[in-house]
């Protein structure tokens, strides 16, 4: 338990940032369906961004894990460090000058010719957060959670505010005689206003890690980038594939759906998808605290019990987030999406459960990819994001047309699903880890058939009773399979020790 704990009060710390920052820009979701004039305007803001997301890993080269494997084995983590960074401000700036060659061709093949602008901008965003992933991994790597928290929450609180003043602050004072106001209001283009606010905020993060950056005076080690490079190229079709399955489906609603309807139809998909965000905000929470530790124990000779153990309670806590969701999700709704209008859509509130059994399922498939990652076997564990992303695409071509962002939301728990059952047996082929499943598939079982079974239910006093009834037989059931029936591996090898 001793290493749950530990790794809760990480999950706990770097949650600050993650899971409350993220809630703060989540707030922005009211922000945006509330002043952006019209509800296509957030389905241009969803497709950038989905397009963003896809060229992230680009432009981290998969260098971030790789600074993790190899820091673990050299006694010069800083080199690592100063050698991933030097390599991404090269290739950053590069993306940066061919954007300004390019840019008008860029955006005309996302669908938005007009504003050849977007392509510097997010080019700029995407370059700097790339160098700035680096420096909040050497701050995770030296177990600095803190730190990191400040500066991440310092990045939110810069975008949400610059959201502020360009949505709400610039309109009032330019309707309010400041003309100065008038051409940051943009009232005709507010979503252009939302990009920069994003690009103000990783332009000024940069500099709040300056500790960070003093390790760059150690130059690039070639030997050393040619290992890290041969080791995170397949990190980069990893990442590809997995965006693919993360955020392509808005691409792909906007390139298959009718021109006057798409972006209308990825703005109510974008919408409804956010209201999972409890269950993701602790899944990418868990993941910065759980990546370094896993590799840390590596080195351990319990190491593969551990990983049971962690997954064990993960899954635990994921089960319960999800059924906590669904439980709460008719309060929370009209909370985030401000606009009734995104509720006149008949598929909206539909895929909300669909979208927090994948994301459950993606959470789980995080956890498991550790195996492929402390043993270097990055080619074979690419296969199930590879199988993911075919899927994504396959299956979106196909139901888009017919059934819309219904369809994307089908093919998101297909997708993951499958991408979670491939890992697991490969895993077991390649570096087997004795996951408990009995757990494990039951905690999952109960809590997404009480939440089907609670949204089935229109009674308001049955539904009531379901809700007590379900979280009760969840949590219920793991206290005693954990009191009663498990016996941790771990645990026996300590009293046999002593």
């Amino acid at each position: 338990m001793s290493i749950v704990k530990k790794l809760a009060s990480q999950t706990a710390i770097y949650g600050l940032s993650t899971m409350v920052g993220r809630f703060i820009n989540y707030l922005l979701v009211p922000l945006y369906t509330a002043y952006l004039s019209n509800v296509s305007d957030y389905g241009v803001v969803s497709v950038m961004f989905g397009y963003a997301s896809l060229f992230s890993v680009v432009f981290a080269l998969g260098l971030e894990t790789a600074f993790f494997n190899f820091a673990q084995k050299t006694e010069k983590p800083e080199r690592v460090f100063s050698t991933a960074t030097h390599t991404l401000i090269i290739t950053g700036f590069i993306w940066v000058i061919l954007s300004r060659f390019f840019a008008d061709s860029i955006m005309n093949a996302a669908g938005y010719p007009e504003h050849p602008e977007y392509a510097i901008w997010f080019t700029l965003i995407l370059a700097t957060d790339a160098i700035t992933a680096l420096g909040y991994a050497w701050l995770r790597n030296q177990q600095k959670p803190w730190q990191f928290a400040t500066i991440r929450l310092s990045n939110i609180g810069i975008n949400v505010l610059a959201n502020i003043f360009f949505l709400i602050g610039c309109p009032y004072l330019s309707k309010h005689g400041y003309t100065w106001a008038d051409s940051w209001a943009q009232p005709e283009n507010m979503v252009s206003n939302i990009f920069i606010s994003n690009l103000i905020a990783s332009l000024l993060t940069f500099p709040m890690m300056y500790k960070s950056w003093r390790n760059l005076i150690y130059g690039i080690d070639l030997t050393l980038l040619k290992q890290m490079l041969k080791y995170a190229y397949p990190l980069i079709f990893i990442g590809l594939a997995g965006m693919i399955n993360e955020t392509f489906d808005r691409v792909l609603l906007k390139q298959l759906l009718p021109e006057n309807t798409g972006d209308y139809e990825v703005s109510i998909y974008s919408a409804f998808y956010k209201l999972s965000l409890i269950l993701t905000l602790f899944v990418q929470a868990f993941r910065f605290a759980v990546e370094p530790f896993f590799f840390q124990q590596a080195k351990s000779l319990d190491s593969k019990q551990t990983y049971a153990y962690v997954m064990k309670w993960f899954v635990y806590a994921v089960s319960i987030i999800y059924l906590f969701t669904i439980v709460i999700l008719p309060y929370i709704a009209p909370l985030l999406i401000r606009n009734k209008a995104y509720f006149n859509h008949p598929s909206g509130m539909k895929i909300v459960p669909i979208l927090l059994a994948a994301n459950l399922c993606l959470g789980i498939y995080y956890t498991l990819s550790v195996w492929y990652k402390v043993s270097g076997k990055t080619k074979i564990g690419a296969l199930p994001a590879f199988a993911g992303a075919f899927i994504t695409l396959a299956l979106n071509y196909i139901l888009i047309p017919k059934i819309g962002f219904l369809g994307s939301a089908y093919t998101t728990l297909i997708a993951y699903a499958t991408m979670v059952v491939f890992g697991y047996i490969l895993c077991q082929k390649y570096f087997p880890i004795p996951y408990p499943l009995l757990p494990i598939l039951g905690s999952i079982f109960i809590a997404i058939g009480s939440g089907y079974f609670i949204l089935s239910i229109e009674n308001t006093m049955l539904s009531i009773c379901a809700k007590i009834l379900s979280i009760a037989i969840l949590i219920g059931g793991i206290y005693f399979y954990e009191k009663f029936i498990y016996v941790s591996p771990i645990h026996n090898e300590n009293n046999n020790q002593n």
